[in-house]
């Protein structure tokens, strides 16, 4: 069994190779499926996650000895106008259809952070993400760790904000 390459930190939530990639992820992801240019903000840490919008995209995230999650959080007003640009569509209500466009987006960007990642010698493996929506900051995400997690704002045209969570352990 081969380890995982060296990281710049011992945490992985300060190894830039990991931040990029999933930053680049998001970026190409959305110019090239929502023909949507973001603006990634100040990334920060938080010791507990709280959902910072009504929609999520999450997967869980394995390249021994790296477990973790990965997390793609929207309000209403932002994932809207993703969608619109992405498939012509208007939407004003969370329904099965937006969040069939969140578990997708929430799959492109992962598997385009995994495919730049493995290039680089990790072994994450592709998972099935799962969509969770809610009241902004009504409830938490739990992590099967102690440690802090990596959020990083994403801004669109809009003036709107959407989130990316990267925990792991």
């Amino acid at each position: 069994m081969s380890a995982a390459p060296k990281m710049e930190s011992k945490n992985p939530l300060f190894d830039k190779r990991l931040i990029n990639a999933f930053v680049d992820g998001v970026i190409k992801t959305l110019k090239t499926m929502a023909y949507t240019e973001v603006t990634p903000g100040k990334p920060f840490i938080e010791a507990k996650f709280i959902m910072k919008g009504e929609i999520a995209g999450m997967v869980g995230m394995v390249a021994p000895p790296i477990k973790g999650t990965f997390l793609i959080c929207f309000d209403k007003p932002a994932i809207f106008a993703i969608l619109e640009n992405m498939i012509g569509e208007v939407h004003t209500e969370l329904n099965s259809d937006v969040s069939d466009g969140v578990g997708e987006m929430t799959n492109m960007i992962y598997g385009a952070a995994k495919t730049t990642l493995n290039e680089l010698g990790y072994k994450f493996e592709m998972a099935i993400p799962s969509v969770i929506t809610g009241i902004s900051g009504a409830f938490s995400i739990s992590h099967g760790h102690l440690g802090a997690t990596l959020v990083i704002p994403f801004n669109l045209p809009n003036g709107t904000i959407f989130y990316i969570e990267i925990a792991v352990e």
